[in-house]
């Protein structure tokens, strides 16, 4: 009996050895799977787009988009019969459905930017098994070459892979697959070690090379701007003299921040993580070592910690925001964007009254603490058709104060009054009243403005006015050691209601809207910035903007709507990381409000 105890417990112990091997090589050949595809991609790609585990990612994004996908067909059914179409097999025969595809674009210099730029991988169990179980692939020739009938391209084998390329490109498959066997530099010694794993987990990954991207695109990109601002440039020499040129100074603007971001960016990455309930979105901006936005794109020194405001975040608002102020990012960047506009300003603005602009900046970030909070919520009714509440955390209110004198003290002396009129056509009228009332031993100061274009009669002024009526009424205070801002609404309830709630200690609870948030992004109370955003609570806007654009009649429908979606993102080392949830639940709610909209506005044409 013990004989036979032991044998058992030898045998279990030898399969349980054995399972943990087989278990450990199978992560092993998933991991050495998944390098190699990195390792065929060129370095000078200009994209690359992987599935990975294929087909279950693929199920993955059917469950998440049914009910709300406008296309009644499976993804996965569509993309499986698209390979089937270009193989001729249904059966797939010897392509390894569980593995990784990728689909990436080279383009040597002096080559036409056409489709053969495009090259796919697709995994293979047995190659010769690939080309003979799949009809519309034939035999290699001398160079290991197949040409694909029916829907053409040309195929061959590198790896663990089939290489595809589009009909016409028999030459480039060849001078690419030699390249990969060669191991010439590759996508993974582009990558860092965050990015590779990334690439390698997350199931589906683009890269976008910004440089190369410039390099190949940039010149044909910036013609074409040009012959827009000849276009402008037509238009407004015939407009009447009385309308300022501000078309030309916007695409001066978008050009000057355009020409910066493609010299400076080193690449963008996106990840997708599509789950039934939910898809997660990791978006990664990466700098270029040594250039100003890298030194720009810096972390906080301080700790990350939970923000103390996130309960001042509200249930019911079309966007909620909070995060800390990271003082040597905010810094760096304002500077950076007063150099990049400061020629845009001519002598409207003079080159003095910029460095005082910047050195009030400076000196307002430095004397806030780091946490922010703020919320958004929709009135339609109202004139704006929303209402803003702030709190942030003061570290030093005299220099708080101070810095807001001044700022006001620099907008009386007109420079940038006249900058708006001359370069966008609008009068800003700001009007400020500082200690304009007290409420409970707390000064409130008090502001208001007012924009108009200098066209009365244009259709832009129209829209102004019924969009935003008299204008801006702002009213904030400082109560310990806290910033309460509101603007638009009843700003006079909302700023008294911020100070009974600083002065009470703060809210007792998070609201359950920021709570359903933590649960689908939990890092996102550390972030340098989090918050909420619901698009059916923007639908509630449409009647304002609407009728502010033209006279179409909006049917007023109050939506119901319970979810969000959700963003976290944080900067450092040279990266601005974005995350994104968004709940199915929110798709579906934006459904059933365009569908409320369509039926109540039959039913207004029907009257």
């Amino acid at each position: 009996m013990v004989k036979s105890k032991c044998s058992r417990i030898a045998v279990a112990a030898a399969l349980l050895v054995l399972f943990t091997a087989a278990n450990v090589s199978a992560q092993d050949v998933a991991k050495s799977s998944a390098d190699e595809l990195l390792r065929m991609v060129p370095a000078e790609s200009l994209f690359c787009v992987r599935v990975n585990n294929f087909e279950y990612t693929l199920s993955q994004i059917d469950q998440f988009l049914a009910g709300v996908s406008p296309v009644p067909v499976p993804i996965s059914m569509m993309v499986r019969m698209q390979i089937a179409q270009l193989l001729g097999s249904p059966q797939l025969t010897g392509v390894n459905m569980g593995g990784s595809f990728a689909l990436f674009g080279t383009l040597a210099p002096g080559e036409p930017k056409g489709p053969e730029l495009i090259s796919i991988l697709v995994p293979v169990t047995d190659y010769k098994q690939f080309v003979s179980g799949n009809p519309n692939v034939g035999e290699p020739d001398e160079k290991g070459v197949s040409k694909i009938s029916g829907v053409g391209g040309v195929i061959t084998k590198v790896g663990n892979f089939a290489l595809i390329k589009p009909p016409g490109s028999y030459d480039k498959l060849v001078t690419l697959a030699k390249s990969i066997s060669a191991g010439p530099a590759s996508l993974a010694g582009t990558l860092d070690t965050a990015e590779a794993k990334q690439a390698a987990e997350q199931p589906i990954w683009a890269y976008g090379n910004v440089q190369q991207l410039s390099k190949t695109f940039g010149p044909l990109l910036f013609a074409k701007i040009e012959e827009m601002k000849k276009l402008i440039q037509e238009v407004e020499a015939g407009a009447p003299g009385s309308q300022p040129k501000n078309m030309q100074q916007i695409m001066v603007i978008y050009v000057k921040l355009l020409e910066t971001l493609m010299k400076e960016t080193k690449s963008l990455t996106i990840a997708l993580d599509p789950k039934p309930a939910v898809l997660n979105i990791t978006e990664t901006i990466s700098a270029l070592p040594g250039t100003d936005m890298a030194n720009i794109l810096v972390a906080d020194t301080s700790a990350r910690k939970e923000n103390k405001l996130l309960g001042y975040l509200e249930d019911g608002a079309m966007m909620n925001a909070a995060g800390r102020i990271n003082a040597p990012c905010c810094k760096k960047f304002y500077d950076k964007a007063f150099d990049l506009f400061a020629p845009i300003f001519g002598d409207t603005i003079p080159a003095e009254d910029i460095a005082k602009m910047k050195t009030l900046t400076a000196n307002t970030i430095d004397s806030l603490g780091g946490a922010v909070a703020a919320s958004i919520s929709i009135d339609a009714k109202q004139k704006p058709p929303f209402a803003l509440k702030y709190v942030l955390e003061v570290k030093d209110a005299d220099k708080f104060n101070k810095t807001t004198e001044e700022g006001i003290q620099l907008w009386n002396q007109g420079a940038l009054a006249d900058f708006y009129k001359k370069t966008f056509g609008m009068e800003m009228d700001y009007s400020v009243k500082l200690a304009a009332e007290t409420y409970k031993g707390v000064s409130i100061d008090s502001a208001k403005l007012v924009m108009k274009s200098t066209d009365a009669n244009s259709p832009q002024a129209q829209m102004i006015a019924a969009m935003y009526g008299d204008g801006f009424e702002y009213r904030w205070a400082i109560v310990d050691g806290l910033c309460v801002l509101a603007v638009g609404g009843d700003v006079d309830s909302a700023v008294r209601a911020l100070v009974d709630q600083v002065k009470a200690g703060g809210p007792k609870q998070m609201a359950g809207e920021t709570k359903a948030a933590l649960a689908l992004l939990p890092d996102a109370g550390k972030a340098d910035v989090m918050g909420t955003f619901n698009y059916v609570r923007v639908l509630k806007m449409m009647p304002a903007i609407m009728g502010a654009m033209m006279p179409v009649p909006m049917p007023e429908v109050d939506f119901p709507t319970k979810s969000n979606f959700v963003f976290a993102g944080n900067v450092g080392g040279g990266k601005i990381t974005i995350d994104i949830a968004i709940p199915k639940q929110h798709l579906t709610e934006i459904m059933a409000a365009f569908q409320m909209m369509m039926q109540q506005q039959m039913k207004m044409q029907q009257e």
